[in-house]
């Protein structure tokens, strides 16, 4: 079995269907790749439980939105920590610890990713005609 095979069920709960897609889109293209990140994200890290996963996942929204430039990423990770059941008061909390610790651009940056998701689900939730 593949790395990615023997993950993708931490990579499915994290986001539904992100292992399928990936599968289709970027396995068949960079399968080395692949299967190297998802063993070292969700097969070394995000299977560990020292910490819960939602804890991991604040974490991981925190130090993306630290980095910048990762916004594909940082959407993900965004979606994952809703789907994960973390609240939006407490994402809004990583924004605050990284303005302070990293600068406010990078805060505004994050925090501008995560308005335009929300957006976009309040968008996929309304009732078409």
């Amino acid at each position: 079995m593949n790395p990615f095979e023997e993950h993708k069920e931490i990579l499915n709960r994290i986001e539904p269907g992100s292992a399928e897609r990936c599968n289709q889109s970027f396995r068949p293209i960079f399968p080395d790749l692949v299967d190297h990140v998802v063993s070292d994200i969700y097969g070394f890290a995000y299977s560990r439980e020292q910490i819960a996963i939602k804890t991991r996942q604040l974490l991981t929204l925190a130090i993306l939105s630290t980095m910048g430039d990762c916004n594909i990423q940082l959407k993900f990770h965004l979606r994952a920590a809703l789907h994960l059941g973390l609240q939006a008061h407490e994402i809004k909390e990583v924004f605050v610890q990284v303005a302070v610790l990293a600068g406010n651009v990078r805060a505004i940056n994050a925090a501008s990713i995560f308005f335009d998701l929300q957006t976009e689900i309040a968008q996929q939730c309304q009732p078409t005609d």
